[in-house]
């Protein structure tokens, strides 16, 4: 009965079947990956994508350059700038410029905005916002970068102010200050409690304000033997006319020790309060007494005529009224001008002074004259010398 093991022979018939059936298998693999190779590069794309400044060469699979990015985990925001454009074909060794946008908040003089802007750089992002604010004081330095998260930056600008300080006279001038309270400490002005500042030290500080402060200071100040005036008291004296006054007492002035509180406004006291006092010496009062009796009436004035030759003339000028005001121009019983009756020391209206008084300065008249020339027609008619 045969065996069933393989012989020799056979054995060798297959593995000579089997060998070339191995090697078509190895030529047939290696056939595969060189055509998976050849089909990878077909596909990949070779470029430079510069991030930011930063540059690195990559291979990716993509037509486009939004295919680039994405498969280099690169998003892109709104605000980003890619060059060339997202929806653009790439192709090997192109060029992928990719600046991202971040957000830069200016706080200027109180006034806040955002800028978006891709400039890495302060004076950089200050330039595309398009405001150099070259006098302006920064929150910080113009030359430090500005992250992916962006940057919160406090602008001062410069400003034409007036001052009036402590009561001198209002100045101009100009600062780069946020507050009231910076310009005054810019000036040197050191604000006390009681101090008063307009507008208060806290506001903003705009172009064309004007800053008042007033210094205002308060202080103790002690007297020794200050004077206390005395008082007056008044006594009715019915024995005594009305208008007659005597003094009965003199007055003394008393004296104490006295503390003040002034209170000083630019330097000049404006209120002056007592805090306490010890009165030293009492005050005297002086005492006066004063008339209460009525006076006796004094009879109308006597402008009745004598028997003299001057109230012979004025019989003759006025009648005899020595009060005469008749609007002519002359007054009185001898009817004198102003020119005439004040050149000889006459005061008043003639018409207004006594018949004494007329007569007086009618003497000095004729005295100067020699004769009674001044009044022509009335002393020619008596026979007076001329």
């Amino acid at each position: 009965m045969p065996s069933s093991t393989p012989g020799p022979l056979s054995r060798l018939k297959n593995r000579k079947l089997v060998r070339p059936l191995v090697t078509g298998l190895v030529a047939t693999a290696a056939v595969a990956v060189v055509g998976t190779t050849v089909g990878y590069q077909s596909l990949s794309t070779t470029a430079t994508v510069s991030l930011d400044g930063e540059k690195q060469e990559v291979t990716a699979f993509g037509d486009t350059v939004g295919d680039v990015l994405d498969a280099e985990g690169v998003e892109i925001g709104d605000h980003d700038v890619v060059a060339p454009g997202l929806d653009e074909k790439v192709s090997d060794g192109s060029s992928i410029t990719v600046r991202f946008a971040r957000p830069v908040t200016l706080d200027v003089d109180g006034a806040e905005k955002t800028h978006w802007v891709t400039a890495t750089s302060v004076n950089a992002a200050l330039a595309e916002i398009g405001r150099s604010y070259d006098q302006a004081d920064l929150s910080v330095s113009r030359s430090a970068g500005i992250g992916r998260e962006g940057m919160d930056i406090d602008v001062v600008t410069p400003k034409t102010v007036t001052v009036k300080l402590a009561g001198a006279k209002p100045t101009k001038t100009t600062m780069t200050v946020a507050t009231v309270g910076d310009a005054l400490d810019q000036l040197g002005v050191k604000v006390e409690k009681r101090d008063e500042v307009r507008p208060a030290a806290g506001r903003e500080l705009n172009d064309g304000d004007t800053i008042v402060f007033t210094d205002m200071r308060v202080a103790k100040k002690n007297v020794k033997g200050e004077s206390i005036d005395f008082d007056t008291v008044e006594r009715a004296d019915d024995s005594a006319y009305e208008g007659e006054e005597e003094t009965v007492r003199e007055g003394r002035e008393g004296a104490r020790n006295v503390t003040y509180r002034l209170v000083y406004r630019n330097g000049e006291v404006v209120k002056e309060t007592v805090l306490n006092q010890r009165v030293t010496r009492e005050p005297v009062d002086e005492i006066v007494e004063v008339g209460t009796k009525e006076e006796p009436e004094e009879p109308a004035a006597d402008y009745s005529g004598g028997s003299t030759v001057w109230d012979q003339l004025a019989q003759c000028e006025a009648g005899g009224n020595w009060a005469i005001n008749t609007g002519n121009g002359y007054y009185g019983g001898l009817q004198f001008n102003i020119g005439t009756w004040q050149s000889y020391g006459g005061t008043g209206l003639p018409s207004e002074n006594s018949r004494e008084e007329q007569i007086r300065i009618a003497e000095k008249v004729r005295a100067a004259t020699g004769g009674y020339g001044s009044w022509p027609a009335c002393s020619s008619s008596l026979g007076l010398p001329q």
